[in-house]
């Protein structure tokens, strides 16, 4: 028997932790049950196009929807869709857009599915007009994922109606391995006594890296040997680069641009920090976790990230730079390394679990 094929929506398919999730779902799902085609919104080939193709996805494109195509998008959404009847289930992950892209599926009666990656963002002009567009999506969607209880009921307009799929990593390979740290220091050029303070994640205003550069600049105040990894890219990446001179943190701050060794480079690392402003989770600090980093973030982020006690150091935003690198400094790393993963599969983090969750739900979901 032929698997079931689910259309997945999404922007493109580049390196953020929503299409991570999403990759470590489709690389775990049984995939002669379930198989994974993407619908995606930019024309510019993206990071994991490659290996979806080579996992035996399709991937197709129309434009995306910027609330002044309605009707051009409807059009080539529908057009899609009727030349395409084997997709039952349309998954959307785009969250400012699923209100009008989950109705013309509803429409044409197929079964509907949104997703929530994200919680609530600080006011702002943009951020009214997303609002509009998906105010009434938790009554339009069939079905209600969301990574963690803040993001659903942001994104939900405080409904409880959604099942909760959490952002699962694969846990055998974000363990600590000593011989990783050793060769991705190597090559890092980070001696055994440097501290390497690191983050993973696009260089965006929500994610907070020009803060994190300001509370680097107060822990070489207090301890000269340490450096910063920052993994990704984004609209501040130049910024950061100029930002860093001009403190004075050239030769101090390390800029990787996207990687796919992450995992060797989390047990690089000896703290994790993510100041970011909101986060429907932060898949990166499951990862960081399941490596025994000890992960300092910012207070109002999820209560579910907390897993495990010890590693877990939250910081107000509003703290002062002196109190986030106090707390940097003072943190400890896992005792045994090498065995901090069984939190995260314990509180079922484990991509594995996670993926036979939504496996079921996909060869289970009825049109209501």
């Amino acid at each position: 028997m032929d698997p079931v094929r689910i259309l997945q929506i999404s922007y493109d398919m580049s390196l953020g932790g929503a299409e991570t999730l999403l990759m470590n779902l489709y690389r775990n799902i049984n995939r002669s049950k379930v198989q994974f085609d993407f619908l995606l919104h930019s024309e510019t080939e993206s990071a994991y196009e490659k290996e979806i193709r080579d996992l035996g996805g399709r991937i197709f494109r129309i434009p995306r929807y910027t609330g002044l195509n309605k009707g051009s998008y409807e059009k080539s959404l529908r057009s899609f869709l009727t030349s395409h009847p084997e997709y039952v289930i349309v998954h959307d992950h785009l969250m400012y857009s699923a209100s009008e892209t989950l109705k013309v599926v509803n429409r044409m009666g197929r079964i509907s599915v949104a997703h929530s990656h994200s919680s609530c963002p600080p006011f702002s002009i943009e951020e009214m007009i997303r609002f509009f567009f998906r105010k009434n999506l938790w009554k339009i969607a069939d079905y209600r994922f969301a990574c963690s209880e803040d993001a659903g009921k942001w994104l939900y307009r405080g409904k409880t109606d959604f099942m909760i799929l959490r952002n699962g990593v694969d846990v055998d390979s974000f363990s600590f391995k000593a011989d990783a740290r050793i060769k991705a220091r190597k090559k890092l050029c980070i001696e055994d006594s440097t501290l390497l303070v690191g983050t993973v994640g696009r260089m965006v205003s929500n994610k907070n890296p020009l803060r994190l550069l300001s509370v680097f600049s107060e822990i070489i105040s207090r301890k000269p040997d340490s450096k910063l990894v920052m993994v990704g890219t984004g609209p501040l990446e130049n910024e950061i680069r100029s930002r860093s001179k001009a403190m004075g943190l050239e030769d101090k701050v390390i800029l990787t641009g996207p990687r796919t060794d992450v995992p060797d480079l989390l047990c690089a690392m000896d703290r994790f920090v993510l100041p970011s402003e909101f986060e429907g989770l932060g898949i990166v600090l499951i990862e960081a976790l399941s490596s025994g980093l000890p992960c300092i973030f910012t207070d109002s982020l999820p209560s579910e990230l907390n897993i495990n006690d010890k590693l877990i150091h939250r910081v107000s935003l509003s703290s002062s730079d002196s109190t986030w690198a106090e707390t940097i400094l003072n943190a400890e790393p896992a005792k045994t390394r090498e065995t901090a993963w069984n939190s995260i599969r314990d509180a079922g983090y484990d991509i594995k679990t996670v993926s036979v969750q939504l496996q079921e739900f996909y060869l289970t979901a009825r049109k209501p």
